[in-house]
């Protein structure tokens, strides 16, 4: 059937395929335009061709759809479709799916290859197996089913990504973009949180206790806007670092400066320390000791010499003077008090755990809301699998880890080329920032940034094996004809 309907459809011309979809389009429009008013018409008829015409390469060449997608991923919430949903569909889930679909079309019709996997399926499928065995006596079903579902769509999407990116400029076109958006969203964050008196005022006033203005630009949370940075920096530092060209070399460092800013804007000391982590990471590896502290030094002088800074700068010394002794702020001591209860239920069943997502239900059995503030929810990825996986989950969860780690740096040792370098060591060093970060909060298991860089190192290590032994040989275009690889070697 397909071959026949393929042979039937390479008769059409391009040219006809992207006339009737842009006709559909249009019909499409009138009636949008019929129900929100006429003053919509102009502009729906403006994108709407654009639209189409991008839709119809998609189908063509999938990678068109991943990259607004992975970009869709640091707007967060900024466009929801239905706002009050129990999960409130956002442009990034409407990309998804349709990213899913035109994949599966391109699939079937046009270039049917095989499958790329990850290469450690039968861990990934354990530890989902022992989830969803555990929904069974979770005092929290609903809540479980719904992130378990969560899990599975993102796992999707992280085959996507693995299926769809294949050349080395995919891997630079998507970091570009996901750099250019955070620096505007840094730039902007920034500045609402330093050039903002009243905000400055409250902040000297509080001495660190209480952060004022926190940037949270595309995400309500200023922790998730914070982890947003860390690909973009890891990127941008790893070309900095490099031997790459001396002026790409300049132009990192200025957009690495401003995403520095965007991130102190936070006011998130687990990004901080994630980040610590990241930077020190790059700096060993490239072994560029006396650049970095050259530059720290440059920034030191830069903020002593800045008023504002300064102020900024003494409120980012406090919080992170208070992280782990508590006695300023509420959320240290909080994030205590959950870590006892999660080690107390750990020891309470510690072979299957309490269950997926029943930590906030039991958390009341060991504290009350009154005590955390009606905070429940865990903050750190181990206690969260001790406490609800038992040691059954913990040992796989820690095995899956390592076998993602050791692809990660098998990816940097088989990097030929500065680019392929600097590709290894941003996804290697983002990923430990995460995993740092998932130390001090929640969501590890349905953060879709995570899974998304856990694609792109599995797409990275297809990269290198297979066409990344010769530095001037790049990976066989979308529709070339080239057969379809299978799983990587164990």
């Amino acid at each position: 059937m397909f071959p026949v309907l393929t042979k039937q459809l390479e008769k059409i011309p391009a040219e006809a395929w992207l006339i009737a979809v842009g006709i559909l389009l249009y019909l499409a429009s009138f009636f949008v335009v019929r129900f929100l008013g006429f003053i919509y018409a102009i502009p729906l008829l403006l994108v709407l061709p654009l639209v189409a015409w991008y839709l119809f390469q998609s189908v063509i060449k999938p990678t068109l759809i991943l990259v607004p997608m992975l970009g869709a991923i640091y707007l967060g919430n900024i466009i929801k479709i239905i706002p009050d949903g129990v999960v409130p569909l956002t442009l990034f889930q409407i990309l998804l799916l349709l990213g899913l679909v035109i994949y599966l079309f391109h699939y079937l019709v046009l270039e049917k290859k095989k499958i790329r996997t990850m290469g450690f399926e039968l861990e990934l499928l354990l530890i989902l197996t022992l989830i969803s065995f555990s929904i069974i006596y979770s005092p929290n079903r609903e809540s479980a089913l719904i992130n378990f579902s969560r899990i599975l769509f993102l796992i999707l999407f992280a085959y996507l990504i693995i299926n769809v990116i294949r050349e080395k400029s995919h891997f630079l076109a998507t970091f570009s973009l996901l750099t250019l958006i955070t620096v505007v969203l840094g730039v902007l964050s920034f500045r609402n949180a330093l050039l903002n008196p009243v905000i400055e005022v409250l902040n000297i006033r509080a001495g660190g206790t209480r952060i004022f203005g926190r940037g949270a630009i595309t995400i309500e949370d200023p922790n998730v806007f914070a982890s947003l940075f860390f690909l973009p920096i890891a990127f941008i530092t790893s070309a900095f670092l490099s031997q790459i060209r001396l002026q790409w070399r300049f132009y990192s460092l200025i957009t690495g400066l401003l995403l520095a800013a965007g991130l102190a804007s936070t006011y998130s000391r687990s990004a901080w320390i994630a980040t610590a982590v990241m930077l020190l990471m790059l700096v060993v590896y490239y072994r560029q000791y006396k650049l970095m502290f050259l530059l720290s030094a440059a920034v030191v002088v830069t903020i002593l010499s800045i008023p504002e800074l300064r102020s900024m700068t003494f409120n980012i010394i406090n919080r992170l003077l208070d992280i782990f002794a508590g006695s300023e702020d509420d959320s240290s001591r909080i994030r205590v008090l959950l870590g006892i209860a999660a080690i107390r239920m750990f020891f309470d069943s510690w072979y299957m755990g309490v269950g997926f997502r029943g930590f906030p239900e039991r958390f009341t059995d060991y504290f009350t809301t009154q005590e955390s503030i009606g905070v429940v929810e865990p903050h750190n990825i181990i206690y969260e699998i001790l406490a609800e996986l038992g040691i059954a989950g913990f040992g796989l969860f820690l095995f899956l880890a390592f076998r993602i780690f050791r692809m990660a740096s098998v990816n940097i040792r088989e990097s030929r080329t500065d680019l392929d370098k600097i590709i290894a060591t941003s996804l290697i060093s983002s990923l430990t920032a995460y995993i740092v970060f998932f130390q001090f909060y929640g969501g590890a298991l349905v953060s879709t940034n995570l899974w998304a860089i856990i694609g792109l190192i599995v797409a990275h290590s297809y990269y290198l094996n297979y066409y990344g032994k010769k530095p001037d040989q790049d990976y066989p275009a979308s529709g070339s004809g080239t057969v379809g690889i299978g799983p990587l070697p164990k």
